[in-house]
């Protein structure tokens, strides 16, 4: 019975060691539950031909440049060349097996697209030379002038072995315009020498279209002659 007791009372002392020792760490704090583990996430990196910056927006497409005529390519809309050499011949009454020579460019005048065209036609005397400016894209004679070289003909106009009186003059310059007097206004003449021949030499408007005359004063023959628009 003495060794009962003694194995009772040693289980009894050792279930309240136990309890002790629990009440203590549960006191003290320093057992604690497992806390779960947590992976962060993986994060994905820019690979290095990517950039995390937004794209700049493009630029827009730049506007081609235009002509004069209003298109890129700059004989665009142009009668051409041909077709303006056809109008200056029509205009002076010559074909192109009268000429001599013939010189064909484009240029501009403020603003505007012409065709230059000059010609050489030769005669028994000398040579005439024209000049014509024809609108690029009508077609229209926009001025024209016109010289006789070394001229020592008659004219068929003047009477033989007479000289032409200012007046004269001026009519055979009216009649070669194709204007009547009483349509022009500003008129000017005066009396000049050119190559040692003396000369009339007239100006006057007809609307917005100016014209000069040189008349030959001994002959009557018609020197030189131009007409130009006033824009």
């Amino acid at each position: 019975m003495k060794k009962l007791h003694l194995s009772l009372a040693g289980a009894a002392l050792t279930a309240l060691l136990l309890a002790g020792c629990t009440q203590a760490s549960a006191a003290s704090g320093t057992v604690s539950a497992p806390k779960a583990m947590t992976t962060p996430a993986p994060q994905s990196e820019a690979s290095p031909s990517e950039s995390t910056a937004s794209a700049p927006v493009a630029a827009p497409a730049s506007q081609p440049t235009t002509s004069i005529a209003g298109s890129a390519d700059p004989n665009s809309g142009y009668i051409g060349e041909d077709a303006a050499k056809a109008a200056a011949l029509e205009h002076a009454g010559l074909t192109e097996a009268d000429l001599q020579a013939v010189v064909i460019r484009l240029d501009y005048d403020d603003g505007r697209a012409l065709y230059d065209v000059e010609f050489v036609r030769p005669t028994d005397t000398g040579a005439e030379e024209y000049d014509y400016e024809i609108d690029a894209l009508t077609g229209e004679i926009f001025a024209y002038d016109y010289d006789a070289e070394n001229y020592g003909g008659t004219a068929a106009s003047s009477a033989a072995g007479s000289t032409v009186t200012a007046d004269q003059a001026k009519q055979i310059a009216l009649q070669h315009a194709g204007v009547a007097e009483g349509d022009i206004r500003a008129l000017e003449m005066e009396t000049d020498t050119d190559h040692g021949k003396t000369v009339y030499e007239f100006s006057w408007k007809v609307g917005f279209t100016e014209y000069d005359y040189e008349i030959d004063a001994e002959t009557g023959a018609i020197l030189s002659f131009s007409q130009e628009q006033d824009d």
